[in-house]
């Protein structure tokens, strides 16, 4: 039987991981969770030379059995609308290989670009990403998220960020929706009008 696989995703700029603290912490702690016995100490990682200018995805993929290191060239995906799709009962509090639960809410998306998952009622999380809401004043994100992520962190210890409770029905509040994770802040401007939210 197969242990259960982790993936860790990290942004690289200029030869550096970002918030290398963050993402050695998560790995931790899933590995002390699930009893990965392989040690991974992010900053012993060689990472290959590239133009400064280029961002780069880390790529981490983790067990007992597999330790697979990746990098390859970032490029941010194209978020044009969103859909909003219902499940009640989804998990997804770690960073598991496994995200089949999330591919079927995915196949929801119909014309969208992507979803965004309603949990009792609430405001959780993309298929690959946090959200933060704009209302034109204050950047909001849910504390009824899916995945605590390391962006989301970061940003909330800045305190750029405010954690509230957000309902479905609450969107049309905000001006705009923004999509953050490891590899996108509020900066690259990864954002969705929320005209553009069915």
């Amino acid at each position: 039987m197969n242990s259960i696989r982790f993936i860790e995703s990290l942004k690289v700029v200029g030869g550096e991981f970002m918030n290398i603290e963050l993402h050695q912490q998560r790995i931790d702690i899933s590995s002390k969770i699930f009893s990965i016995n392989k040690k991974i100490v992010l900053k012993d990682i060689n990472i290959p030379k590239s133009n400064n200018d280029l961002v780069q995805k880390c790529r981490i993929l983790y067990s007992n059995d597999d330790l697979i290191i990746s990098f390859s060239e970032y490029k941010q995906r194209k978020i044009e609308s969103l859909k909003l799709v219902f499940d009640d009962s989804i998990d997804y509090s770690f960073k598991f290989e496994d995200r089949q639960r999330l591919k079927q809410l995915y196949d929801k998306r119909e014309d969208c670009s992507d979803i965004i998952i309603v949990k009792n009622g609430l405001l959780t999380d993309t298929s690959f990403s946090n959200i933060i809401l704009f209302d034109g004043e204050n950047y909001f994100t849910p504390n009824s998220f899916l995945l605590n992520g390391t962006m989301r962190q970061k940003l909330l210890s800045d305190k750029r960020i405010i954690e509230k409770e957000i309902k479905y029905d609450e969107i049309s509040n905000y001006n705009r929706i923004i999509l953050i994770n490891a590899l996108n802040s509020i900066e690259d401007n990864l954002s969705i009008k929320i005209e553009n939210i069915f």
